[in-house]
Formats: C-alpha cells, sequence, structure tokens
C-alpha cells in the first residue's frame, strides 16, 4: 500500500508532462538522462523501480537544483533585517528556511537543517553565500533521508503519471528514439545480451506483477475497443498484453510501455507495428 501526502506531486507530474511535450526545448537536460551511453543502462527489463521511475526521479532531483538555484540570499536576509522585531513575522516567512526543507517537515522525515549546518561552520544566516547553500545540498544528498524523500516522491508521481497512456507512449517513444540512436555505435559489451541480432531489445517474458498492474489500470478492458476482458462476462474474450512502443520500433521492456489489449486489436490494429493507445479511460460514474 503507498502511503500519499502529495506534497508537490502535481507539481512534478506538470513539470514532467511539460518536458515529454516539448523536448526539444529540454534537450540538453535530456541527453543528460539518455545520452552518451546512458540509456544501455536504463533499460534493464521490468524492473519494480521501472525505467519511468528512474525518469522521475531524474526531473525531481532537477527540481531540487534549480530551486537552491533560484534562492534570493539577499531578499531573504533582508526580511530578517526588516522584521527582527516582529518574531511571528519572522516565523511566518521562514527566510532562513530553504524549499527542500519544507518537504522534509512535510513528510515528517528527520534532516539536518541548513541553520544548522550553518552553525557547524560557526555562521550566521546573514553572512551565509550560495557556495553554503550548494555545500549543504551535497550533504544533504548523501544522507539515507533525502534517498526516503526522493523516493517517496518519485512513487507519488509514478502512482499519478502511469495512469496517463498518451503520455506513456510519449515518454517510450523518447526512450525509443534515444535506444536507435545510441544503438547505431553498438551496446556496451555487458548490455548486449540484452538486443537481439538486428539491435532490438530481446523479448522477456511479461511478469505476474507488471500483468496485474496494468490489468487494474486498464480496469480489465481493451483500451481501443472497450472489450471487457475480464471474464466475468465473456470467457472467450482473451487479454493480450501488449508493448505500446512495440520492440521492433526500439521500444523497452518496461512496466511503462504495456497496455492491454483484446486479441482482435493486437492483431489487427497493431498488425503495422506502430504506436498506439488510447486516451478513452471508464468514467468513475455516468454523467447527466
Amino acid at each position: 500500500m503507498l502511503e500519499a501526502k502529495f506534497y508537490e506531486t502535481y507539481y512534478f507530474c506538470n513539470v514532467i508532462r511539460n518536458v515529454l511535450h516539448d523536448q526539444y526545448s529540454y534537450i540538453r537536460n535530456l541527453n543528460d538522462f539518455y545520452g552518451d551511453e546512458a540509456i544501455f543502462y536504463l533499460i534493464a527489463p521490468f524492473k519494480k523501480y521501472s525505467t519511468f521511475h528512474q525518469f522521475i526521479e531524474f526531473i525531481v532531483e532537477n527540481i531540487y537544483v534549480e530551486k537552491i538555484n533560484d534562492i534570493d540570499l539577499e531578499h531573504r536576509k533582508n526580511l530578517l533585517a526588516d522584521f527582527k522585531n516582529i518574531p511571528e513575522a519572522i516565523l511566518d516567512m521562514t527566510p532562513t528556511t530553504l524549499p527542500i526543507e519544507q518537504a522534509f517537515k512535510f513528510h515528517g522525515l528527520e534532516f539536518y537543517s541548513f541553520e544548522s549546518f550553518l552553525k557547524g561552520r560557526m555562521k550566521p544566516f546573514v553572512f551565509c553565500d550560495e557556495d553554503d547553500i550548494i555545500d549543504y545540498m551535497a550533504e544533504l544528498r548523501g544522507g539515507e533521508e533525502y534517498e526516503k524523500l526522493i523516493d517517496l516522491t518519485v512513487k507519488e508521481v509514478f502512482h499519478v503519471l502511469f495512469q496517463n497512456r498518451a503520455l506513456m507512449l510519449l515518454f517510450n517513444d523518447m526512450i525509443a528514439s534515444a535506444l536507435e540512436n545510441e544503438s547505431n555505435g553498438g551496446a556496451p559489451e555487458e548490455k548486449q545480451e540484452l538486443f537481439s541480432m538486428a539491435g532490438k531489445l530481446k523479448r522477456k517474458s511479461i511478469p505476474k506483477w507488471v500483468q496485474r498492474a496494468v490489468f487494474f489500470r486498464e480496469q480489465g478492458r481493451c483500451v481501443l475497443c472497450d472489450k471487457d476482458l475480464s471474464g466475468m462476462l465473456n470467457i472467450e474474450n482473451k487479454e493480450n498484453y501488449d508493448h505500446i512502443v512495440p520492440l521492433a520500433k526500439y521500444g523497452i521492456n518496461d512496466v511503462s510501455n504495456i497496455q492491454l489489449l483484446c486479441k482482435e486489436c493486437n492483431q489487427i490494429e497493431k498488425k503495422d507495428g506502430q504506436a498506439v493507445t488510447s486516451s478513452s479511460y471508464q468514467s468513475w460514474y455516468i454523467y447527466d
């Protein structure tokens, strides 16, 4: 069971959506994720901490770095000076608290505060600088509590976005393009066993946990024709677990790249091997 507190979760979801819908604008950052052969170390088949989880982690960590870079220390120091005689206002504005500290507090995680870090350096907040923040973040990132924060955040974001098949197609199409580009130079020796002679990933059996996750997401229905595949209405309707971006198109063996189709749609609608999904979902109830 996932206990989700949804602290900034939808903000992270929106950033990820924007990045995937406008990849060209973020191409340099994205290259840090999948370029220079990094893609080959993201595609181990059917990991529970999936390739999409790793992408979410990459985005979340980059956002935390950007937030640190955007901190206006002079403004915060001025607030301390302006309201030094009104401690209630200082407590409300928390000018000495960094954004990531708020996340730790919300999730109830223990952490080493920036003020404590500065005390260890015998330096009051009014004399701190950007280097202090960078050093503090470096120290945080080496700790167990930071790993817990990232893990909680990533799983919450995945929980929300995994339901969006159109976004899963966008993500997997991006990964497929990166894999195709990087494959031109051949895979590293230790990763060659993952590939067929044609240079595409080998087909792997889809684990039961993947099938179960996808079945529940699709509510037991074919995503293209809405046919019931639960066996409750018709035992002859057979479920087919299908790669959204086919392996033949450099798709990957990842839970984010699997959808539920009926036999007919899998054989007919996808016969040309193109990436196909739908944006149709079962409503929670019927609207008048």
